[in-house]
């Protein structure tokens, strides 16, 4: 009956106990890792955490690491969610290149001890690299495109560079920015100056008319 009715009026389960302990993990390993490296990160701190067993973790992680990989790919989503207003309309025209900057900077100073994390252990875990490499690349592919509509319309610089080149400099740029600020204590003047930096610098770089 209890089915029946949940059908009926279009409502939704909520989470299954196990999604629940999953994402219970995941918020416990995030908040560590705003405290101390991966590397001295335990599972019994992640279980203690999270309020399960051992076992219990093992079955949705392997180890520690693929818990990080499993936060790379929400850490990942965010970014791309922020990136993804770099967009041009049916004219080839570009957004707000000053909000996507923005935008992007404040993910680095919420997630940036799990964005760091995630930057050193690529290193040496070739899972992530892997991982991460994927992420990295469908976030570029959108914004080559984006470029790619602007050279095509006119209202950006004709390539070359080629619109994927212009993306991976562009991203490096603001990668390396944004890392750096993510180290220094929140300091808003500072931000908004870095913002309009590589809004600038960004603009420059595409060579846009203003169209």
């Amino acid at each position: 009956m209890t089915r029946a009715v949940e059908k009926s009026s279009g409502r939704r389960r909520g989470p299954s106990k196990g999604d629940l302990k999953e994402a219970a993990i995941l918020d416990v390993a995030w908040g560590l890792l705003t405290e101390k490296a991966l590397a001295e990160i335990t599972v019994n701190d992640l279980t203690q955490g999270a309020g399960i067993s051992r076992s219990s973790f093992y079955f949705y992680f392997d180890s520690k690491e693929a818990v990080l990989r499993a936060l790379a790919q929400r850490a990942g989503a965010e970014i791309r969610s922020s990136i993804g207003g770099f967009d041009t309309d049916a004219e080839g025209r570009v957004g707000d290149l000053h909000a996507v900057i923005a935008g992007y900077l404040r993910r680095w100073q919420e997630s940036g001890p799990v964005l760091r994390a995630i930057r050193l252990q690529v290193e040496s875990d070739p899972d992530l690299r892997e991982f991460w490499a994927q992420i990295r690349s469908e976030l570029l592919d959108d914004v080559a495109r984006s470029i790619d509509r602007a050279q095509r319309a006119g209202v950006a610089a004709a390539a070359p560079p080629a619109a994927r080149d212009l993306a991976e400099a562009l991203f490096a740029m603001m990668l390396e920015s944004a890392y750096q600020h993510s180290l220094q204590p929140a300091d808003r003047t500072a931000e908004l100056r870095l913002v309009e930096t590589l809004t600038v610098a960004a603009q420059r770089m595409l060579g846009l008319t203003g169209r």
